[in-house]
């Protein structure tokens, strides 16, 4: 055989009428694979709540975002301190429920210095205030 025939006649025969099958295994599956999609944790956030207490107690304030983030940091350490606090003191008792002693023992080890006094007796002025008011649950509206 020489080289002008072997590019005259093709060596192997191609059909167009059936196609090639894919290599993907997409078409083979009747369903669409589920994928669960990873949720993003929200992160507890309250800035909503210093605004509405600034709002409440001085409205002509005006709060930076900086400020605002800085506030809401600082909360979210002090709550997360308390959690810590709180269970530990759960675990020590064997109680479900927290007296108030408890919490004032959260807060003296929590809140360093005179914000620690200042949140004892806020604590106990709400305290009184819900003791006389059952009904009025909300001391902030």
């Amino acid at each position: 055989m020489d080289f002008q025939s072997f590019l005259s006649e093709p060596s192997f025969k191609v059909e167009y009428d059936n196609p090639v099958p894919s290599t993907s295994t997409y078409g083979m599956l009747k369903t669409k694979p589920k994928c669960k999609r990873r949720q993003l944790k929200k992160k507890t956030t309250f800035k909503s709540y210093i605004l509405r207490v600034k709002k409440l107690r001085k409205p002509d304030i005006k709060l930076s975002t900086k400020a605002l983030e800085d506030l809401d940091n600082f909360i979210s350490n002090v709550y997360h301190m308390y959690c810590f606090e709180l269970k530990r003191l759960s675990n020590h008792t064997k109680k479900k429920t927290l007296s108030f002693q408890q919490m004032e023992i959260a807060t003296k080890l929590c809140i360093p210095g005179r914000l620690k006094s200042n949140a004892i007796q806020f604590s106990r002025e709400i305290l009184n205030y819900t003791i006389a008011n059952p009904l009025k649950s909300s001391y902030l509206h």
